[in-house]
């Protein structure tokens, strides 16, 4: 039995497959190595019921993670995985490799992460080329949930955002300047915790302030992740994730203000995966 796991900050798609059919899917919490404590990822794995019942029987994980390039916090979670598949050979590769082989149907082409963080790469079936360095929601990923989180929650505190928007977002979230920089320096996933105010955002989808803050973002995104190829006119881009699924239309905008031709944009990549899988 193959056990595949696509997992981003936010959640974690797993699914188990045997003999080329799926037997179950499931949904938890997401796991970014950079950020989990070792003890944690180890008891969730072991209590979770759906996972403690096919522990025994899995001989391949397949585990795709975000925090890919830093080598320690891969390690760590190899050893993890080990400790608790322990008949099980384990492969462990980057969200933005899932979402390749996701979205690949025999023609090379750019691919985009776009959820609670960003990633672009350019694949053509065989090797992934990043196309710049993945630096986390502090120094980069433009365009992503953390971004538009970041950007709701400092134009909210500075009073900078419009009136309307300012009231009807005081009343849905009661949050404090003390909690929200607790929450970002202090706790755990703190890009999580940004690109939850996202769906706020999608409430008011209509709205200038939305728009425009779309549009920035996703120009720096084309700005930084992809105008910098030489060929980023000469191939398709398919993008994965939340952020450019619920905002598919102002990302098609921006993407043909660009010359850039997309081709499909998905919520999530468990499904193009696991076909993947099943076929190698």
């Amino acid at each position: 039995m193959k056990l595949v796991v696509e997992s981003g900050s936010s959640k974690a798609d797993w699914a188990v497959i045997s003999h080329g059919k799926v037997l179950s899917c499931f949904q938890t919490k997401g796991f970014n190595p950079l950020f989990f404590e070792e003890i944690e990822i180890k008891q969730f794995l072991l209590d979770h019921e759906q996972i403690h019942s096919i522990i025994g029987d899995i001989r391949q994980v397949y585990f795709y993670s975000p925090g890919f390039s830093h080598r320690d916090s891969r390690n760590n979670l190899h050893n993890i995985l080990e400790s608790v598949f322990k008949k099980s050979n384990i492969y462990i590769e980057s969200d933005l490799l899932a979402a390749c082989r996701s979205v690949y149907h025999s023609q090379s082409l750019f691919v985009s992460i776009l959820g609670t963080g960003s990633n672009t790469a350019f694949y053509d079936g065989q090797s992934m080329q990043q196309i710049t360095p993945s630096l986390g929601f502090i120094l980069a990923d433009e365009g992503s949930g953390a971004a538009l989180g970041r950007t709701l929650l400092r134009d909210y505190f500075r009073k900078q955002l419009p009136e309307d928007i300012y009231l009807s977002f005081s009343k849905s979230h009661s949050i404090s300047l003390e909690r929200v920089l607790s929450s970002v320096y202090k706790e755990e996933y703190p890009n999580r915790f940004l690109a939850s105010y996202v769906p706020f955002l999608s409430q008011y989808l209509a709205h200038d302030y939305v728009q425009n803050i779309l549009r920035k973002e996703f120009q720096k995104y084309f700005n930084t992740q992809l105008l910098v190829h030489p060929m980023h006119a000469d191939f398709t881009i398919s993008f994965v994730g939340s952020v450019a699924f619920f905002f598919k239309d102002v990302l098609r905008q921006i993407a043909l203000e660009n010359g850039i031709k997309v081709s499909e944009i998905i919520q999530s990549p468990i499904n193009g995966l696991v076909d993947y899988h099943l076929r190698n």
